[in-house]
C-alpha cells in the first residue's frame, strides 16, 4: 500500500526561481541537511540512495534505496505562484507494507515537515516591492524584519479587494452560485456539509462531525488551521467549547496565552479622561493558531476531510431541494475537483464571492479596518504609556481624530511579556464611505509611526509578527437583508453578524456556537434547508445588532474631538450605571431597561446630544433609528412573554408543534436559543 504525507509552506521568491533552484542538485543539502554526494550515489545518515530528478510536472525527486528498498520514497513539489510569494506543497509518499504503514508514514511526516521548514530559506527572500517600500516604508522595513513578507503580499491583495466593496461598487460574483437544471449524475465523494474557508468555521465543522456525527469536508486556498489575527474572549463565553464536548478545560490551558486580571476603556481627553474598568470582559487572551490546529485534529479524528490548497471556484445547486449540491474547487496545478453535499457553508471570509453575489456587489454595512503586531520588550510600568501584564486593554484612544478617523487602540496581554496591539477604526460603507479612508496599507504605515505614542519600547522591543484583516458587519434589526442562497449557509465574516459597536466575531462565533450547531443538527434532521428556514441558523441577536447606532458616534462628524469629548460622556453614564450593565453592554447581553438607563443618562449628562444625533444619523438615520428601537421593543417583548411562560414550557410548546408546523416549531426553538444567548431567558 501506498503511504503519503503532504506540508505546506511558503517561500518569498518567484514560482520559476524556486523550481530551478530545486532543480539545482546543488541546493540538496540544504533540504536534507548531512545529505552528501558520493559518485553516482547520495550518501544520508548511514546508508547510500539513487536521487532521479522528474520535472514533468512540478518537481519530483524519485530516493531509491539499493541496499533498503523499504526506505525507497518520492519527494514531489507543487507550485502556486501568488505574484511576489510561492505557496508551495510538499508531498513525501513511498510504497510500505501494510504492518509497517504506521510507522513509514510518521517517517514521511518527519521528512515532509522537515522539507518544508528548509525550503524558505533555499533562496535569500527578495527586498519589498520598491513601490511599496518608497510609499510604505516603515512597513515594508517591519514586515522584512519579521520575515514576513508573504502577509506583506496578502494585505496588499485584501487592500486591493477591499477597494471596490467599501465604496459600494463591487462586481457582483455572478458565478459563485450557479443554477444547475441538469444536475450531473458523475459519482463524487458526498458529504453531508461541506465548509468552504478554514477560518471560524473550523471549529464549527469539528462540532458538526464529533458532536452530531455527520459526514464533513472542509477545504481552504492555504493551509487549514492557520490564523492572521489573534483573539480574545471571556472565560463564560471560551465555555462554550467545552460545553459542546470539542476541548476539555485542560486541552484549553494550552492555547490560552493569558487570562488578566480586569481590563479598562478610555478615551483621550487632556485633563482626567473618564476610566471604565471592567472584569471578565475579553480577558482571555488566545493562541488563535494553536486554537486552530486542535480544532483541525479534532475534525480529523471524527472522520473529517480536510484539504489544504483548494480554492473555491463555484457551487451547481440543483432545482431539486433534495438532491445534493456540487462544489468545483481549483487544485494548485491549475486541474478541478468535485465534491457533493447536502450544504455548503460559506466561511471565506469579508471578501467572499459568494456573499458578494447575494447583495450585489455591496454585502456590508460598516467595517473596520484593523492591523497590528504581537510585540514584545516594552516598557513595564503603570504608566498609561507602560505595558502591565495583568491588565487588558479593551478599547482606548490616544489622540483626536487623524486622516479623518477616530484611531481605536486595543492591547491583550500574551505569553512572557508579548503584548498584542491593533489599531483600528471604524467605517460606514456605502453612501457615507470616505474614498480617502486609509487601507490596511496606510493603517499599519500609521501603526508603526504611532506604537511609541501607545506604548513606549523598551530596549529589547520587537515586532515577532503582523495581525489584520477587515472586519465587516451590517446595520440592521432585521436578521437578512437578503435571502439566502439556496443550498448556502454563510458563517463567520462572511455572516458578519457579530455586533458593529464591538466586532468581535470570535467572541460571537464562540458564544453562539452550542446554538448554531444545534439548530443546523436539527435542520438536516428534518429536512428544513430552504433558505427561509436556514435563516434561522445564525448568530443573530437584536440587542446586538442596535449597536448599528452606537458605533455611528464613534466616527468623528464635525470636529476633530468630537468622538472623544462625546465618548468620555458615555463612559461616565455607564460607570455611573454599574459595572453589572457596562458587562452586559459590552458582551451583547444589553437589555431592554439598559439601553433606556444609557439614553436616558446621555440625555441628563449632554442635553444636545439631540443635535449630535441629527449632525451624525440625518432625517434617514433617525427614521431607521426608530424603526429598528420598535423591532428592538417587539423582539424584548416576546422574550418577556416566554420568560412569563417559563422555558421549559416554550420547549414543549416546540415539540408539540414540530409534527404539524416544523416550520414554526423550529422558529421558535431559534428565537429561544437567540434570547438564552442575548442574556433575556434563563
Amino acid at each position: 500500500m501506498r503511504a503519503q504525507v503532504q506540508r505546506w509552506c511558503e517561500v518569498a521568491v518567484a514560482a520559476h526561481e524556486l523550481r530551478a533552484a530545486l532543480l539545482d542538485e546543488r541546493r540538496w543539502p540544504q533540504l536534507l541537511p548531512g545529505l552528501r554526494r558520493l559518485g553516482g550515489y547520495w550518501r544520508y545518515q548511514g546508508e547510500l540512495y539513487e536521487l532521479r530528478v522528474d520535472a514533468s510536472d512540478g518537481v519530483a525527486l524519485d530516493v531509491a534505496c539499493p541496499a533498503c528498498p523499504d526506505r525507497s520514497l518520492r519527494l514531489a513539489f507543487a507550485f502556486e505562484d501568488t505574484t511576489i510569494t510561492t505557496r508551495v506543497r510538499v508531498t513525501a509518499s513511498a510504497q510500505v507494507a501494510a504492518w509497517g504503514y504506521v510507522r513509514a508514514r510518521a517517517r514521511l511526516a518527519r521528512l515532509a515537515a522537515q522539507v518544508a521548514g528548509a525550503l524558505p530559506a533555499l533562496l535569500p527572500a527578495p527586498r519589498p516591492p520598491a513601490e511599496l517600500a518608497a510609499r510604505y516604508p516603515r512597513t515594508a522595513a517591519a514586515f522584512a524584519a519579521m520575515g514576513a513578507l508573504p502577509q506583506l503580499e496578502q494585505v496588499a491583495r485584501l487592500d486591493a479587494a477591499w477597494d471596490a466593496i467599501r465604496a459600494g461598487a463591487a462586481p457582483a460574483a455572478e458565478d459563485a452560485w450557479v443554477a444547475d437544471p441538469s444536475p450531473s449524475a458523475e459519482p463524487l465523494p458526498s458529504f453531508d456539509l461541506i465548509y468552504a474557508g478554514g477560518g471560524l468555521g473550523l471549529l464549527h465543522a469539528a462540532a458538526m462531525a464529533q458532536r452530531y456525527g455527520w459526514r464533513v469536508l472542509l477545504f481552504d486556498r492555504g493551509e487549514v488551521g492557520t490564523a492572521h489575527r489573534e483573539w480574545n474572549i471571556s472565560r463564560e463565553e471560551l465555555a462554550a467549547l467545552v460545553d459542546l464536548g470539542l476541548f476539555t478545560w485542560g486541552e484549553l490551558g494550552a492555547v490560552v496565552m493569558r487570562e488578566y486580571e480586569r481590563g479598562f476603556v478610555r478615551f483621550h481627553r487632556e485633563q482626567r479622561p473618564a476610566e471604565l474598568w471592567l472584569p471578565h470582559v475579553l480577558d482571555v487572551a488566545i493562541d488563535a493558531g494553536e486554537l486552530q490546529r486542535m480544532a483541525r485534529r479534532r475534525l480529523e479524528q471524527a472522520g473529517g476531510v480536510v484539504l489544504d490548497g483548494r480554492a473555491f471556484r463555484r457551487v451547481l445547486v440543483p432545482p431539486d431541494r433534495a438532491a445534493p449540491l456540487t462544489v468545483e474547487l481549483a487544485r494548485p496545478d491549475g486541474g478541478t475537483e468535485r465534491y457533493r453535499g447536502r450544504l455548503l457553508l460559506d466561511g471565506m471570509g469579508s471578501a467572499s464571492p459568494l456573499a458578494l453575489q447575494r447583495f450585489a456587489g455591496q454585502p456590508f454595512a460598516a467595517v473596520c479596518p484593523t492591523v497590528g503586531t504581537v510585540v514584545s520588550g516594552l516598557q513595564p510600568g503603570a504608566a498609561p504609556d507602560q505595558h502591565q501584564p495583568g491588565v487588558g486593554e479593551i478599547l482606548l484612544s490616544i489622540d483626536h481624530a487623524q486622516r479623518g478617523q477616530q484611531y481605536m487602540w486595543e492591547g491583550f496581554p500574551g505569553r512572557g511579556d508579548e503584548l498584542t496591539v491593533y489599531l483600528f477604526y471604524y467605517e460606514t460603507l456605502g453612501k457615507r464611505h470616505r474614498p480617502d479612508a486609509p487601507g490596511l496599507l496606510q493603517l499599519f504605515e500609521d501603526y508603526f509611526a504611532l506604537l511609541p505614542s501607545y506604548k513606549r519600547p523598551g530596549p529589547q522591543f520587537r515586532h515577532h509578527k503582523p495581525v489584520f484583516g477587515y472586519i465587516p458587519a451590517r446595520h440592521s434589526l432585521r436578521r437578512q437583508e437578503a435571502p439566502l442562497l439556496p443550498g448556502v449557509l454563510p458563517i463567520g465574516d462572511a455572516a458578519a453578524q457579530q455586533s458593529p459597536l464591538t466586532f468581535c466575531g470570535f467572541g460571537s462565533h464562540v458564544r453562539n456556537l452550542g446554538r448554531t450547531t444545534a439548530l443546523l443538527d436539527a435542520a438536516l434532521r428534518q429536512g428544513l434547508l430552504a433558505p427561509q428556514q436556514l435563516r434561522w441558523v445564525a448568530p443573530y441577536q437584536a440587542n446586538a445588532s442596535l449597536g448599528w447606532v452606537f458605533s455611528r458616534f464613534m466616527q468623528p462628524w464635525g470636529r476633530a474631538d468630537d468622538v472623544n469629548v462625546l465618548q468620555n460622556i458615555f463612559l461616565g453614564v455607564l460607570r455611573d450605571l454599574g459595572t453589572d450593565l457596562a458587562q452586559r453592554f459590552f458582551r451583547d447581553q444589553m437589555r431592554w431597561g439598559d439601553y433606556h438607563q444609557m439614553v436616558l443618562g446621555m440625555l441628563v449628562r449632554r442635553p444636545r446630544v439631540v443635535l449630535d444625533a441629527w449632525a451624525v444619523l440625518g432625517a434617514v438615520g433617525y427614521a431607521r433609528w426608530a424603526g429598528d428601537y420598535l423591532r428592538y421593543s417587539g423582539a424584548a417583548l416576546l422574550a418577556a412573554l416566554a420568560r412569563r411562560l417559563g422555558a421549559a414550557r416554550c420547549e414543549r410548546l416546540a415539540l408539540a408543534l414540530a409534527p404539524l408546523r416544523p416550520g414554526a416549531a423550529f422558529a421558535l426553538r431559534a428565537a429561544l436559543a437567540e434570547w438564552r444567548a442575548s442574556g433575556w431567558l434563563a
